[in-house]
């Protein structure tokens, strides 16, 4: 068995969002966020639409979008042929789902007054995340297809944004029934870093959250300490009980469905997996390139797709 835990530690390179209107979703990540346009497919994708279990025209349009000057932490939109509900729909703060993107922020209160001025509805108030010399300022938005956007700002360490004062996205945010189990399958199948793990509590966090009194958070990023971009922070929430939304997180669903990782070689996953942890979807990954793709889930019901990188880069084409 090739021992796959010893990797070099994967960043995220899409995370998936279905979307109902490209055009809404486009005018947020690039006319507000910044983001640039890396490839832009209108028309079906027989490949990707099949590896997700739709019919070959099940996709219609799709974007890639990349936070200038970064390589990970990318928006992959999708809308379907036939859209799905969102799945966060009125879901509680604390409902085991894909729960947020983070966006990176210079001067939050700024990004918030602006982003509130073109009519997107906030569902907190600026709070503060403080554990230890930790400390996080954030806001949580409304975006389109109930995604649950969060504004981030660390002033003691500035993330990279765009000219616009965005970055996206520098975590993708999950919730878990069991941080330790899924943080270890994490680990050890794809090759991540447990790069923090930070326990929040108190009035401030439950305000800024929407937590009842005396719940708390066990919080764990995992990713690749040297790229800024691209990690996935699991939230458990603790004192508390949520509904499991992850069934709900599949195409042609609305709002945050899975996380893609690119890689060099499947080969590794596919022979040193544990049985039935890792699928292979076959060859040809449509927007993605002529790779291979596979897929797994995690404990908690997270679906990971894992894709070869082109040899070149991908150029948007309607499938014919």
């Amino acid at each position: 068995m090739v021992d796959i835990c010893t990797s070099v530690p994967l960043a995220i390179a899409w995370v998936v969002i279905g979307v109902g209107d490209m055009r809404e979703a486009l005018d947020l990540w690039v006319g507000h966020f910044g983001m640039e346009v890396l490839v832009r497919r209108e028309g079906r994708d027989a490949e990707l639409a099949r590896a997700w279990g739709l019919a070959d025209d099940g996709i219609v349009d799709q974007a890639l979008l990349l936070t200038p000057g970064q390589h990970e932490g990318g928006v992959h939109l999708v809308r379907f042929r036939e859209p799905g509900p969102a799945v966060r729909a009125g879901a509680a703060p604390t409902d085991l789902l894909p729960k947020s993107v983070d966006v990176a922020v210079r001067d939050i209160a700024a990004r918030r007054d602006e982003l509130a001025a073109s009519g997107y509805r906030f569902r907190s108030a600026i709070g503060v995340l403080e554990t230890g010399d930790v400390k996080v300022h954030e806001v949580h938005m409304k975006g389109h297809d109930d995604l649950n956007i969060v504004l981030v700002e660390q002033p003691a360490h500035p993330e990279p944004v765009s000219p616009r004062g965005y970055g996206v996205a520098p975590l993708i945010v999950t919730v878990s029934p069991d941080n330790e189990a899924e943080a270890q399958f994490l680990k050890c199948l794809l090759g991540l870093e447990e790069i923090a793990h930070n326990r929040f509590g108190g009035p401030s966090v439950e305000k800024t959250i929407g937590l009842p009194p005396g719940a708390s958070l066990d919080v764990r990023i995992l990713g690749d300490a040297a790229r800024p971009f691209g990690r996935i922070e699991l939230v458990q929430y603790e004192g508390v009980a949520g509904e499991n939304r992850y069934p709900r997180a599949r195409a042609p669903a609305r709002g945050q469905l899975s996380i893609t990782y690119a890689v060099e070689d499947l080969s590794p996953w596919l022979a040193g997996s544990p049985a039935n942890s890792v699928k292979l979807l076959g060859r040809g990954a449509g927007i993605y390139g002529a790779g291979r793709m596979a897929t797994l889930t995690t404990p908690a019901g997270l679906r990971v797709d894992l894709v070869e990188r082109a040899p070149t880069r991908v150029r948007a084409h309607p499938d014919s």
